[in-house]
């Protein structure tokens, strides 16, 4: 009966690959560069905690996207907007990673922004 749609991967594809970057350039282009900061360093904490913590497989991926939609919703509670990029783009890194080939744009694109955000220290 779920498969009675089709295979939804490449539509989550889509949206995750679009997603990544949007979620992106709005950070650039709302926060000032500190908060950017701490977006990125926030974002590469809790995915180094997803990949020690969670196991790869298909369980432990459900558990990991469970764990940040309720960290997601905690941050949108208390208008903390930092943590709420930051759970945001691991929710996407989470899912396009699991998606492999398809979702690696969107993998790319958060690499690349932890990369070029990541490397700074606090001021």
């Amino acid at each position: 009966m779920f498969g009675l749609f089709g295979d939804k991967t490449p539509r989550e594809a889509r949206r995750l690959n679009r997603d990544a970057p949007v979620i992106i350039e709005h950070a650039r282009q709302t926060f000032p560069v500190g908060r950017i900061r701490d977006i990125a360093l926030r974002t590469v904490e809790h995915l180094e905690r997803v990949h020690k913590v969670f196991e790869p497989n298909a369980i432990g991926l459900k558990r990991a996207i469970l764990e940040y939609k309720r960290l997601h919703q905690e941050a949108r509670n208390h208008r903390d907007e930092v943590s709420l990029s930051a759970f945001t783009l691991v929710q996407i890194y989470i899912r396009a990673e699991a998606l492999g080939e398809a979702g690696r744009p969107a993998v790319g694109a958060i690499d690349d922004f932890t990369a070029e955000w990541g490397h700074t220290q606090e001021d």
